[in-house]
């Protein structure tokens, strides 16, 4: 059952590696053809801007997300670790990883309450309902989730795998754990 779980999430993880990256290129092919619209030819797209900043909102959120998969978020050092005794290390990384687990909760619920209500507010230019904006607050923090808990419990989640095949340099198949 944990290796079906793993599987799925590092599924989760590739097609948002690849969401991610069509969302930022659509962002700026759509930026660029606005600009050349209202500069070379005094004219320009009304939905637009309403549309880059669904895309750039969603690009962060996705991003945050897949980060804590690498430990990509911010860190402090204040001490030297070579220093520091073990089970302080290991405390603080437990500390660290209760944090991002607690910053998870909060997005969960309240972005679940966030979306909730403004599904019922309308993008003036678009037409689409607001909520589509907020809607990668829930989504995100369930990555954020699960990964800061396999991260706490020890799990391996096959990240070599994952990064193997993202860079060009091994299967979907061994990414998804099932090595021959």
């Amino acid at each position: 059952m944990l290796k079906a779980i793993v599987r799925f999430f590092n599924l989760i993880h590739i097609g948002m590696v690849y969401l991610a990256k069509s969302m930022i290129v659509a962002m700026v092919l759509i930026t660029f053809t606005n600009v050349v619209l209202r500069y070379g030819f005094n004219s320009g797209l009304i939905w637009v801007e309403e549309i880059a900043l669904l895309l750039a909102v969603w690009f962060i959120f996705i991003a945050m997300a897949l980060g804590v998969k690498q430990s990509l978020h911010i860190n402090i050092s204040l001490f030297d670790v070579a220093k520091m005794p073990r089970w302080l290390d290991s405390g603080l990384h437990r500390l660290r990883d209760l944090v991002v687990i607690a910053v998870g909760i909060v997005m969960l619920r309240y972005g679940w309450e966030l979306v909730g209500y403004t599904m019922k507010s309308i993008m003036p230019a678009t037409k689409w309902p607001a909520g589509l904006l907020y809607a990668v607050l829930p989504v995100s923090a369930v990555i954020i989730l699960y990964e800061s808990v396999m991260k706490m419990l020890g799990i391996d989640t096959n990240d070599s795998s994952v990064d193997a095949f993202l860079s060009g340099k091994g299967s979907l198949s061994d990414a998804l754990g099932r090595k021959k």
